[in-house]
């Protein structure tokens, strides 16, 4: 399957709540990865009470529940609701301030 984000894709996401968030299969989650200091986004794949199996996109490549198991749901940070996909703002968005300067000598 093909990756759905790419690296330096902007993403929308609504804050995990624990019990008051129903967690599916397919959802894409951005957790704190349990073995590393890193946030990672993946799909989940299965639905446990309190854990979940995510799984990336390009699992050639992917550092997911293959490689650590499942994960536990306090780890999550957030569900993925959208990703910004106009080319042009996600570019203006991610420039350093190139401004010229205001008072040219």
């Amino acid at each position: 399957m093909l990756p759905s984000l790419k690296e330096g894709d902007i993403v929308f996401f609504k804050i995990y709540k624990g019990r008051d968030t129903v967690l599916k299969p397919g959802q894409i989650v951005i957790f704190n990865h349990p073995l590393k200091k890193l946030i990672c986004i993946k799909r989940i794949s299965l639905v446990n009470q309190n854990n979940i199996e995510v799984l990336g996109d390009n699992i050639e490549f992917s550092e997911d529940s293959n490689k650590f198991g499942l994960l536990n749901n306090e780890k999550i940070i957030g569900i993925v609701t959208s990703k910004l996909i106009t080319p042009k703002l996600k570019y203006f968005l991610t420039q350093k301030n190139k401004s010229a300067s205001v008072n040219p000598k």
